[in-house]
């Protein structure tokens, strides 16, 4: 365990985020629909109405991102400046690390990584380089964030929407508070079987066996392939990656328990916050705002809360 700690005290709050924050990754499955713009669904909504003296805003992010292939636009920097207090899914500000170490890991030693996967995947994740940074923390990790990281390359490079929204606001002298807490997502995690979890490693080896592909170049494929379709604000394609990975590590977790029943909770909270005229810029997991499998988007719940939805026409182009 102390091997486990040196580990996560070398990583900054940006690692745990990257491990921790529930994204767009886990969404890859539904059809949504209604609230278009010009064809596509919209990422940045105008909050009016219900009596409400300014506007707020909702944002769809991506928690991962490169930026090379798409930028923050400035539309969404300047609503965050119109409104006092940012609201992320969780407050990255207020996360305990020793805490979140102890959720992350796995209690039962008869469950450990080893045992939940076949000894040939098992011995094939142990040769990614990131994965051998952990050492040990590996075998104790659950799986579902051991999965976050077969197919990132180097997660330190990697940049985080949230962490940008987040550093902006605090910039700019803003109120930043979480829709959610830390120990609900992890809650909704937790919520899924070690053996689940475990599958969906499972999976991700199959597809790179078959496509003949290793971790990275398949990672390299999928993260590609989610940016360019949030880019475009291509809802269609990013909700029909499973199909196109031929995945099924994801179905598992978009059930109503990790996705509707939070989208429920996201959409109480941002009226209860906005209720009391406080101007807010929340931004949660792109996925959450349509309906899918027939479970209502925050957009679509908060328009039956009585709030006007305008749709903002943005451009994610590198170059503003």
């Amino acid at each position: 365990m102390k091997t486990v700690k040196r580990f996560f005290n070398r990583m900054s709050v940006k690692f745990l985020m990257l491990v921790t924050v529930v994204g767009i990754n886990s969404c890859a499955e539904a059809q949504p629909k209604g609230f278009e713009t010009s064809g596509k669904f919209s990422l940045l909504w105008e909050i009016t109405g219900n009596g409400l003296q300014k506007p707020s805003y909702l944002y769809g992010t991506i928690h991962l991102y490169d930026s090379t292939v798409f930028r923050i636009p400035k539309e969404v920097y300047t609503a965050i400046e119109l409104c006092d207090n940012l609201a992320l899914e969780i407050d990255m500000n207020s996360i305990d690390q020793g805490k979140l170490l102890q959720r992350i890991m796995i209690s039962d030693p008869d469950s450990t990584l080893d045992k939940l996967l076949e000894p040939e995947v098992y011995g094939e994740i142990q040769k990614i380089p990131f994965i051998k940074m952990m050492g040990e923390a590996v075998n104790m990790m659950k799986p579902f964030y051991i999965q976050q990281y077969i197919l990132i390359e180097n997660p330190m490079t990697i940049q985080s929407v949230d962490l940008s929204l987040n550093t902006y606001a605090g910039q700019k002298s803003k109120n930043i508070t979480g829709i959610e807490t830390i120990d609900e997502q992890l809650d909704a995690i937790d919520a899924i079987s070690l053996s689940e979890q475990a599958q969906g490693i499972k999976d991700v080896y199959d597809y790179c066996k078959r496509e003949q592909l290793g971790f990275a170049e398949t990672g390299k494929k999928l993260f590609n392939t989610i940016q360019l379709a949030y880019k475009d604000q291509d809802f269609d394609k990013l909700v029909n990656l499973e199909d196109e990975f031929k995945m099924t590590s994801n179905s598992s977790i978009s059930d109503s328990t990790f996705v509707g029943v939070r989208n429920v909770n996201m959409a109480n909270r941002i009226d209860d916050f906005i209720k009391q005229n406080r101007t807010l810029f929340a931004a949660v997991g792109a996925l959450h705002l349509p309906d899918y499998k027939g479970m209502s988007g925050v957009v679509a719940l908060l328009k039956e809360k009585g709030y006007n939805m305008r749709p903002i026409l943005i451009d994610l182009n590198p170059a503003f």
